[in-house]
């Protein structure tokens, strides 16, 4: 089979990038980079459209290389961020206007490339993002999931925790990053034991949707990453932490050391069918393994982080996405 041409949108300091594309060089393929924030200096994006019945065309210019991205195969819509602009001249309204440009002209092209493998399409991302769709979907294929209430409303905040018997986490409802108004820091909100003296914080709640969960017993926890029709996933032992017991992302890796996990293959078959229900070809799925051997899904990630966990476990997740990628394996 030929080398497919496949297109990498994303950003130069991503490390997953460079991963899997060491993984396709040796596979013998050559992919084009694409940072989007480059748009300006060396990067121009042309879009064709002609009064006659003949087919779009769009031409990306990458240091004077012309990539007609109607020729690509695959795409991996990889974490990229929004144009930077090095001139100081322009006003914040001409900043913001010409910001609003580039994303209407992006979300623009990339709906028109529907001729090719996307991993995964920009819209079905944001549309996965969406956490309560997430647990609906979960739900519907036969995942168990913890009982939920957003709210901004204090007294149903009292009355959630009443009913999971004062057993209840509070997290994001959104990505849970926080970026400083300079945009150069970035916070992430993580999940925390709701306590009862947090109830009476009533004008706080009010202020945003707070996400109230029952807090699951834990034997354990699996990130499981999608890849097509793979799945590999990795055990996380959370509860030999107290640092990582709430949550397994105030990490303690000399304490909870990670390795691969073969999931019930019912369990596996869920987390595929969710994934392609939501329609993403690559999803980073948390679970509970309950005390009782029971599997509880959390949340799933469309363009999850896996490298950390690749390198702690051995599980070769960059591998499979570069197979992926390069038709190697089954989408």
């Amino acid at each position: 089979m030929a080398p497919r041409n496949i297109l990498i949108v994303s950003n130069p300091q991503d490390e997953h990038t460079h991963a899997v594309v060491a993984h396709l060089h040796k596979m013998g393929v050559e992919p084009i980079l694409f940072h989007p924030e480059r748009m300006g200096s060396d990067h121009t994006l042309s879009l064709f459209q002609s009064a006659d019945p003949e087919p779009d065309r769009l031409i990306l210019t990458i240091h004077d290389r012309k990539v007609p991205l109607q020729e690509m195969d695959a795409i991996w819509y990889r974490r990229p961020r929004l144009v930077t602009f090095e001139s100081n001249s322009l006003s914040t309204e001409a900043l913001e206007f010409a910001r609003d440009e580039w994303k209407a002209f992006f979300e623009s092209a990339w709906v028109l490339m529907d001729g090719c493998f996307w991993v995964s399409r920009p819209d079905r991302l944001r549309l996965a993002a969406r956490k309560p769709l997430q647990l609906q979907v979960a739900r519907q294929v036969g995942l168990s999931i913890p009982r939920t209430r957003i709210t901004n409303d204090p007294q149903e905040a009292r009355e959630f925790y009443d009913l999971c018997n004062g057993r209840v986490i509070v997290k994001a409802t959104g990505s849970g990053w926080v970026y400083s108004a300079d945009q150069e820091q970035v916070h992430f909100v993580l999940t925390n034991r709701l306590l009862q003296e947090d109830l009476g914080a009533d004008e706080e709640i009010r202020i945003a949707p707070v996400t109230f969960q029952e807090e699951v017993p834990k034997r354990f926890e699996v990130r499981a990453n999608i890849v097509g029709q793979q799945v590999l996933a990795i055990q996380i032992p959370s509860q030999q932490s107290a640092i990582s017991s709430v949550d397994w992302r105030r990490y303690d890796v000399e304490n909870t050391p990670y390795t691969a996990i073969q999931l019930p293959p019912d369990i596996e078959q869920k987390c595929v069918q969710l994934t392609h229900i939501l329609g993403l070809e690559f999803g980073a799925i948390d679970l509970i393994c309950k005390p009782d051997g029971e599997y509880v899904f959390l949340e799933i990630n469309g363009n999850g982080q896996f490298l950390w966990a690749e390198q702690l476990s051995g599980v070769r997740v960059s591998q499979a996405m570069a197979s992926l990628l390069a038709g190697n394996a089954p989408a």
